[in-house]
């Protein structure tokens, strides 16, 4: 029987040795087949992949200070154990349960952990564990949880949807740096939890409309703080955990906060988080405005904050998280206007667009696909809000579409 505590002690080559997060342990797991399994004859310890059994050398390498042995860690072992079944869908696509339970189970452990941290009790890591390999698993077997993730539309005071979203975006980063599925674990718990001291704030600050006076947004500024504070009152096995939350919102030119910490300082699941918190809250809209939609949120990143994060992380951003997402709609400069069909890792530009509506505006009878790739002198212009160009009966409101399109 493989526990993660033992899944964590070796590395993908079976050497024995920790994993570093940058470090290529074996290839990522394709798109439709089976990520390495755990079986099901194969239970899952999830006490011990939260601890740092595994993240020892690595800390040391970050900066960060051991703060448990692995005689400890052994023995603070809970025990919590999860069986998965593998599943096959009629196609022999691998799948790992209903996306939607998965997401809604995982909102409602991060619901309660913000509750419990709030009112200063404690709260179970391993449960936020547990919805995190699911999601996981769910991610290696396709993008249903990504493309929920995308077309999930939530207030912008619904601090448990925010984090979930920027945890499946992470992981789908972490993917793209080619992290083991222990370490895709422990970057997904993490980032469901990046946001727990939010939590303490004044619901007045976190539901003001307005801008913040300089007095809120100092006291918004110590969320990370009362992150770390709620993290470390679980239990040193955790508080390698409530450190990389505390940095989530440092950036390596050392204009972050709360400590100014800069470049090698700064943990990489701590920087991968940044980034895809500041990517998630631009494509969602804000009291003050609209939101933006992928492909402008990915030029406001690119064009705006150079040096802010680190540019193999913004690449692997642009490549894993599509700026032109499955089922968005797009305008072609042939003025027609169509939804993406099939997107690119190599060419993200330029997508498969099914074409619903001609550029008169009149709606195709019979829709037509188009590759882009293979159509050099046909682009897209812009994305297209798709509550803009739905309209009421006719479908389209292509007058709203055209004044909106590049005002987000």
């Amino acid at each position: 029987m493989v526990r993660i505590s033992e899944i964590l002690r070796k590395s993908g080559g079976g050497s024995g040795e920790e994993e570093k997060p940058s470090v290529v342990l074996h290839q990522a797991v394709p798109k439709k087949k089976a990520p390495r399994s755990f079986g099901k004859s194969e239970d899952l310890k999830l006490s011990e992949i939260l601890s740092v059994d595994e993240l020892l050398k690595e800390s040391e390498e970050k900066g960060i200070s051991t703060i448990i042995s692995k005689e400890e860690l052994r023995r603070m072992s809970s025990g919590i154990l999860v069986e998965k079944s593998d599943v096959k869908n009629a196609d022999g696509e691998w799948i790992y349960g209903d996306v939607d339970k998965i997401y809604e189970d995982a909102k409602k452990q991060v619901g309660l952990a913000m509750d419990k941290g709030k009112s200063n009790q404690t709260f179970s890591v391993d449960a936020i564990a547990e919805c995190t390999v699911r999601m996981v698993q769910s991610l290696m077997a396709g993008d249903k949880l990504y493309l929920k993730a995308v077309y999930t539309r939530h207030s912008s005071n619904d601090l448990v949807s925010h984090s979930l979203n920027v945890a499946i975006f992470s992981l789908k980063v972490g993917m793209g740096l080619n992290y083991s599925e222990n370490q895709l674990i422990r970057l997904g718990t993490v980032a469901l939890l990046h946001d727990i001291g939010m939590a303490k704030l004044n619901t007045k600050i976190i539901n003001k409309e307005d801008v913040l006076t300089k007095e809120e947004y100092e006291e918004m500024k110590r969320h990370p703080e009362y992150s770390y504070e709620m993290l470390s009152r679980l239990g040193r096995q955790y508080e390698w955990i409530a450190t990389v939350v505390r940095q989530e919102h440092e950036r390596i030119n050392g204009k972050g906060y709360p400590r100014g910490l800069s470049g090698e300082d700064l943990h990489e699941y701590a920087q991968i988080i940044g980034l895809v918190d500041y990517y998630e809250a631009l494509t969602h809209t804000r009291p003050q405005r609209r939101r933006f939609l992928p492909y402008d949120a990915v030029k406001i990143i690119v064009e705006q904050e150079k040096g802010v994060f680190a540019q193999k992380l913004i690449k692997t951003l642009l490549r894993k998280i599509s700026v032109f997402p499955l089922e968005g709609f797009v305008k072609l400069n042939t003025n027609e206007i169509g939804k993406v069909i099939e997107t690119s890792e190599e060419r993200p530009l330029r997508p498969t667009v099914e074409i619903l509506y001609q550029a008169e505006g009149q709606k195709l009878k019979a829709p037509r696909i188009i590759s882009l790739k293979d159509n050099p002198l046909i682009y897209i212009i812009s994305s297209v809000y798709e509550e803009d160009i739905l309209g009421e009966k006719n479908g389209w409101n292509l007058q709203a579409a055209a004044k909106h399109h590049r005002n987000p």
